[in-house]
């Protein structure tokens, strides 16, 4: 764990336990009201970069390439942002959008998914089916790299279940594993005072308006019900420190019994980790991930 890191944590913790809500007060409020905002962030519009805003079926697909890459890549990356199904890509997935961008010069599309109250999870795979078929008219799916953080990880996985052509690799980033109530709910709440920013709250909260409908245990919601027969190679990244770590260590034992190929790698930090950039951890999670989608 970095000095910088390590501060930035006991910073969050010390707000935490002083009087009001916190940072976890802040991210349960961030998921109670819906930021629906979409545009590319002008930090984006650089010399260093090409980028083109497209609408697919009502919602907004930012795409990003390298202003060195002139030719048209043969590959591309689905960015799927978490945020709980309830907000938008922040500051951290465009920012390591940006850099894969810059090293790959793959394609790099940060898709803009359905959200809830509106919809949810359901009604949002639903819509990527069909992004992913239409994608596949452009790209041969052995250069697709489907990624996701949070939400997005397990919406890329639910995602892999379902369609016939994988991809040719995954990128994995905390998913949020054991959702489910009873014995798991209270594995979270023993976890939530090792975590400086995540909270049982939050997820009840995305629970009740993204997983609308649809059981806890569904493999549209939960990573440790889906089926990964046929499935691609994958990258995945935890912490050790967030709320999920339990669950997604039960999680790691279960995609080996699977006989899936993945490459794992954890940090005693906070959940989405890998996508800080300003940290020397993520920077180096970052650069793994673009030498990744280059294999």
């Amino acid at each position: 764990m970095s000095i910088s890191y390590k501060l930035a944590e006991n910073i969050c913790f010390a707000i935490n336990s002083m009087p009001g809500k916190g940072i976890k007060g802040i991210m349960i409020k961030g998921a109670e009201v819906l930021a629906d905002k979409d545009e590319l962030p002008r930090s984006l519009k650089q010399r260093d970069l090409c980028t083109k805003s497209q609408t697919f079926h009502g919602y907004t697909i930012h795409k990003l390439r390298a202003a060195w890459s002139k030719n048209a890549s043969k590959k591309a990356v689905l960015f799927l942002p978490g945020g709980g199904g309830m907000a938008r890509a922040t500051a951290l997935h465009y920012d390591t959008a940006r850099r894969i961008a810059l090293r790959t010069g793959a394609d790099i599309f940060i898709v803009n998914y359905p959200l809830a109250p509106a919809h949810n999870v359901r009604f949002a795979l639903d819509w990527l089916e069909n992004l992913y078929k239409a994608v596949l008219k452009k790209y041969d799916p052995q250069n697709l790299t489907l990624m996701g953080d949070s939400a997005g990880a397990n919406l890329i996985l639910s995602l892999t279940q379902r369609i016939e052509k994988k991809p040719g690799k995954l990128i994995v980033i905390s998913p949020a594993c054991g959702l489910e109530n009873g014995k798991n709910r209270n594995i979270r709440l023993a976890m939530e005072p090792h975590d400086p920013i995540l909270s049982v709250k939050m997820n009840d909260v995305i629970a009740k308006y993204w997983c609308a409908g649809v059981e806890l245990d569904s493999p549209d919601i939960s990573p440790e019900h889906v089926d990964y027969a046929g499935f691609p190679p994958m990258l995945l990244f935890y912490g050790t420190h967030e709320l999920f770590y339990p669950h997604v260590l039960n999680y790691v034992d279960m995609l080996r019994a699977s006989g899936v190929h993945f490459q794992e790698e954890s940090q005693p930090m906070c959940h989405d980790w890998a996508l800080c950039s300003f940290f020397p951890e993520g920077r180096r999670a970052i650069k793994k991930m673009a030498c990744y989608i280059l294999k």
